[in-house]
């Protein structure tokens, strides 16, 4: 995927500094057509998150979908990418996320317990696409799959 088809999300402030955090999300469908969203006290997002150093993108979807819900990575098919420049409350930094999203097939995992502050919740996408906390994400969802 070329830069050029990259979307830009959030304002890029005059001499502040974005630490880069790329990361790997899941659409994840259930049989109802629900997508799956995960709650946090932070807010509502897509399933996955930052992909460590040296972390393939799949690979860190995989990681991130057993430690966010549980569910083991069956298959993952990228749809897009986009940027979101944003100040984070929680870590007291700037970052520049860089999203890849996926189109997952994925499955609960027996014996894996997700992260306590986690919940997964099931939503029709067009809800998603307002409802989700970060720009990048609801765009991301609302240019369909």
């Amino acid at each position: 995927m070329s830069q050029d088809k990259i979307r830009v999300f959030g304002k890029i402030l005059p001499g502040v500094d974005y630490m880069e955090r790329p990361g790997a999300y899941a659409f994840l469908f259930n049989a109802e057509e629900q997508m799956a969203v995960v709650e946090t006290p932070m807010g509502l997002f897509l399933p996955g998150g930052g992909i460590e150093a040296g972390e393939h993108p799949v690979a860190g979807l995989r990681r991130e979908l057993l430690e966010e819900i549980a569910y083991e990575l069956l298959s993952a098919k990228l749809l897009r990418q986009a940027i979101q420049y944003h100040w984070s409350g929680y870590y007291r930094k700037n970052f520049k996320k860089i999203g890849a999203f996926y189109l997952a097939d994925a499955e609960p995992k027996p014996g894996f317990v997700p992260h306590p502050d986690h919940t997964l919740l099931w939503m029709e996408p067009a809800k998603a696409a307002k409802k989700l906390s970060q720009e990048f994400q609801r765009w991301a969802v609302s240019e369909g799959f």
